[in-house]
């Protein structure tokens, strides 16, 4: 019986050992995920999941989550130049790095929008000041 209550208590940590490595895989892999994109003010975690908070049992991707899964995880040019959500407004402009190269558009710190969620590109500025303002003298002369 002694015995028997020792090989339960070791089959039960190793169980527990193996859902806590499997739980810390899972967060892991989101934080380097949320690394591969330029921008990730404000939507954090939203950007991809259909909530917020998102938890290992209830993990639901959105539309750019689930484009971002199939292009195996990583942020470039193609899912740049996707639209996700279907509201017009391509995934890079929406993050705030049109060109998908990992590298925010001039002085870009917000995303401009969800490009998981349909919101019209969202209310933050598509172009930086300071490209406008380069864009604008190009004209004025």
């Amino acid at each position: 019986m002694i015995r028997s209550w020792n090989s339960r208590k070791i089959v039960a940590a190793i169980a527990l050992l193996c859902i806590v490595c499997l739980s810390a895989k899972h967060v892991m892999a989101t934080e380097e995920d949320m690394a591969e994109l330029a921008v990730i003010i404000p939507h954090l975690c939203a950007a991809c999941h259909v909530l917020e908070d998102p938890s290992s049992g209830n993990s639901v991707l959105n539309a750019f989550g689930l484009d971002f899964l199939e292009n195996g995880r990583i942020w470039d040019t193609d899912l740049a130049q996707l639209d996700s959500d279907g509201d017009g407004c391509l995934n890079g402009v929406e993050l705030g790095d049109s060109d998908g190269d990992g590298v925010a558009d001039g002085n870009v710190t917000q995303q401009a929008g969800n490009p998981g969620v349909q919101d019209g590109c969202g209310s933050g500025s598509l172009v930086d000041e300071r490209t406008w303002d380069a864009l604008k003298a190009m004209f004025d002369r």
